[in-house]
């Protein structure tokens, strides 16, 4: 079985909107749970959770930090760990990954949460369709 997710609206920081690989994950950390809509990134190496998310999943913020690179520039991470849920249907996977924490300007918009590869992509087959604007989640080891 495929789970399979049509392309999200999603704001960008001049107020327009732009449909993305985006999929609704359950982000959770012991009882603590958040869905956030997130980005399939397959160019980002880890995923990254805007550090005031973090705060509300209560992950622990004391690690060492160094600074991450994106297209938008540098950040300050640490690096900690999340479960994330993803669900379809009547599929549901769970998965801890490791979770750049990105702190930036807490007066600025959150930054878009990114499913990067580590731990994730491991775990999953992921097409993703532009020209039909959908994303196909195969958990590895199934077949169609």
């Amino acid at each position: 079985m495929s789970m399979v997710f049509r392309y999200s609206e999603t704001a960008n920081p001049d107020g327009t909107t732009c449909k993305r690989p985006a999929i609704p994950i359950l982000f959770s950390n012991g009882s603590l749970k958040y869905d956030i809509l997130s980005l399939i990134d397959s160019g980002a190496d880890m995923s990254a959770l805007d550090f005031r998310w973090a705060k509300l999943l209560g992950l622990d913020l004391n690690g060492e930090r160094t600074k991450s690179y994106g297209v938008t520039g540098s950040a300050d991470t640490i690096i900690s760990k999340v479960t994330l849920e993803i669900s379809k249907g009547h599929e549901s996977y769970s998965i801890n990954v490791p979770v750049r924490v990105l702190f930036v300007d807490d007066t600025a918009p959150y930054v878009p949460t990114l499913i990067g590869r580590k731990g994730f992509f491991d775990d999953f087959v992921i097409t993703i369709d532009e020209s039909n604007q959908k994303i196909k989640l195969k958990h590895n080891g199934q077949s169609d």
